[in-house]
């Protein structure tokens, strides 16, 4: 692994201290440069909130080379704390400038996840973005994430970079079980970044980024996400001190762990 950072602990996780130049600068370049792997978690509050109901996917988190702090509401928490991050290093923002790079250097992707129109569509908008871009290869998201002949089809490309898209929890575990099988390569889960890319789904303007309002953006385009959006505000009431330690005293923070 390269680059060195501090730590902020919110939830058992550890999130690396840095902006996201200098993980580009500092880490993903050089992996790239040097053959190396790494394993990134982008981690928002409602993963967080997971990892303290699913003790496997906890471990698989804590497990990672690198967990970075995607979503405000992981900022606030850390503010809130007295620890504050430098800002929000969101994992599509990674996913642009990793391919950018790879189209500039040589480097390959592979495309692995969501449904085959997005991952298609995914993969020839990527290419039409950033002209060079070498594809590694491409499968969409429906298989068994037990099932080796994927791994092995994903390994025979030899890929540089390996952006998994099948959801929280599956994506992680899927890199965390075959990341050993490989030399080389940056991996990454990017949810439901493939979607975006494809036009499927639109991301919020950057006004509503600015002011903190993506997940309202996103709950007007989805409205099912709704469930979605409690997770993150229970993350949130956990990390205001004074609703915090109500919270504690009710035992709402202590759900027992899920296997």
């Amino acid at each position: 692994m390269t680059g060195h950072y501090d730590k902020v602990t919110i939830m058992d996780i550890d999130f690396i201290h840095t902006t996201m130049e200098r993980f580009l600068n500092d880490t993903i370049y050089p992996t790239l440069a040097n053959e190396d792997k790494c394993f990134i978690v982008t981690a928002n509050p409602e993963i967080v909130i997971e990892t303290r109901d699913y003790s496997e996917f906890k471990k698989i988190v804590q497990d990672s080379d690198y967990v970075l702090a995607d979503g405000v509401g992981v900022i606030n928490a850390a503010r809130f704390m007295g620890r504050p991050l430098p800002e929000r290093v969101s994992g599509i923002d990674v996913m642009y400038e990793m391919l950018e790079h790879a189209a500039e250097k040589g480097y390959s992707v592979f495309f692995l996840g969501a449904a085959e129109d997005s991952n298609r569509k995914a993969v020839e908008n990527a290419q039409e973005k950033f002209p060079g871009l070498v594809v590694a290869g491409r499968h969409d998201g429906y298989f068994d994430p037990a099932d080796e002949e994927i791994s092995r089809m994903v390994l025979d490309t030899n890929p540089d970079i390996v952006l998994v898209a099948l959801g929280m929890q599956r994506q992680e575990k899927w890199i965390h079980d075959n990341i050993a099988k490989f030399d080389k390569g940056v991996f990454m889960g990017v949810g439901g970044s493939f979607d975006v890319l494809s036009g499927k789904a639109q991301r919020a303007p950057q006004g509503w980024i600015q002011c903190q309002l993506e997940w309202l953006y996103r709950l007007i385009q989805e409205p099912k996400r709704i469930k979605r959006v409690l997770r993150v505000a229970e993350f949130m009431l956990l990390h205001i001190p004074i609703i915090g330690q109500i919270m504690k005293v009710f035992g709402f923070s202590k759900k027992k762990p899920r296997n």
